[in-house]
């Protein structure tokens, strides 16, 4: 920083910052206007506080009141921009965790003992289909999870649909008496 900056910045600074301090009520009267509440009014207070001592003027104010009253008009603006972008990104982000029932928020997420129960279920089923033979258990896996038709599953491993339709019977009757759903 140059030497006139700095001075031009100590010398300007005080005489607005005091000015802010004697109008602080009024500004503040505004801001509440503004804002619609004294919390969002008392922030932007002391954004305002925090830019006055940050300023580095190279001009002298004319008309510091007029100059104070603008930056909180200012400051409420931006204080708005910020609350109306915090609000859309806390409604994006509601969307993706809750749904929306008779306009009260529901999160999505499975109750947690239906959770341990879903968890505790499919290590069940994991185990009975490792009891299962190697072709057996392809089988199953081709047509329940990858969705493939009995025909597809036949022509990737080269056997007969009867024998597709064998495979999945035997890995259902074994998965029925295997899995226990309490």
């Amino acid at each position: 920083m140059i030497q006139g900056e700095l001075l031009t910045r100590t010398q300007a600074t005080p005489a607005l910052l005091e000015e802010f301090l004697i109008r602080r009520e009024k500004i503040g009267r505004f801001l509440i206007a503004r804002l619609g509440n004294t919390a969002d009014a008392e922030d932007a207070l002391q954004e305002m506080f925090i830019r006055l001592s940050r300023a580095q003027t190279a001009a002298e104010i004319k008309d510091r009141g007029a100059y104070l009253f603008r930056m909180a008009m200012n400051v409420s603006r931006d204080h708005r921009r910020d609350r109306a972008r915090a609000r859309a990104r806390e409604g994006l982000w509601a969307e993706t965790q809750y749904t929306i029932q008779a306009g009260t928020a529901v999160l999505d997420a499975p109750p947690a003992d239906s959770s341990l129960a879903a968890r505790q279920l499919l290590v069940q089923v994991r185990n009975a289909l490792a009891e299962l033979s190697p072709q057996c258990q392809r089988v199953f896996r081709m047509h329940k999870f990858e969705a493939m038709p009995h025909r597809e599953v036949a022509e990737a491993l080269g056997i007969s649909r009867r024998t597709v339709e064998k495979h999945m019977h035997t890995a259902l009757q074994h998965l029925t008496k295997r899995v226990h759903r309490d």
